[in-house]
């Protein structure tokens, strides 16, 4: 636990100390009361989701379906130790018409067509080539590495590179 998450908990408790005692000497009903502690102990949870979001920790969501790949870190499944594999990436959602936010961090599924896909792309970064991606939903192709995915639906990233800009003739 960071710093800043202990000091978010103690603030929530302290105000709901401060809501209990003020509750005490009210003349609301008792019922009233037990809601508006159990609220503000419920927000405790719910801030702590929210503080992840704002701290940077890499999100399980849906990538949007178009962005620009700024990096990546391919963690391979591990037979010895059972560690499935995960990829991180971090892009820059471009699906709004509007102007591009700051990257955020994704967490993937590890997948040997993604690795793939990714280590060519990040190949192509280090050469100083932006990497531009989109989301296409497919069915599942083959069978799955065990019964729990049966029938899901896997999104395929597809990566390439920012075309050449078309120049006005002379």
């Amino acid at each position: 636990m960071t710093e800043s998450t202990l000091l978010l908990v103690l603030a929530y408790v302290a105000l709901t100390a401060l809501i209990t005692l003020s509750l005490l000497r009210s003349p609301f009903h008792w019922s009233l009361k037990l809601l508006l502690v159990l609220a503000t102990s419920a927000l405790y949870f719910v801030s702590y989701q929210g503080w992840r979001e704002v701290q940077g920790w890499p999100v399980s969501s849906p990538l949007p379906a178009r962005f620009q790949l700024h990096a990546a870190i391919i963690d391979e499944p591990d037979k010895t130790s059972g560690s499935p594999g995960t990829i991180h990436v971090w892009i820059t959602d471009l699906s709004a018409a509007e102007p591009a936010e700051k990257p955020r961090a994704y967490r993937l599924d590890y997948q040997k067509s993604l690795h793939t896909n990714l280590q060519e792309a990040l190949r192509n970064l280090r050469n100083g080539v932006i990497q531009l991606g989109r989301i296409k939903e497919s069915g599942v192709s083959g069978m799955p590495r065990d019964f729990t995915r049966m029938g899901e639906k896997r999104q395929q990233l597809e990566i390439y590179s920012l075309p050449d800009p078309a120049l006005p003739e002379k």
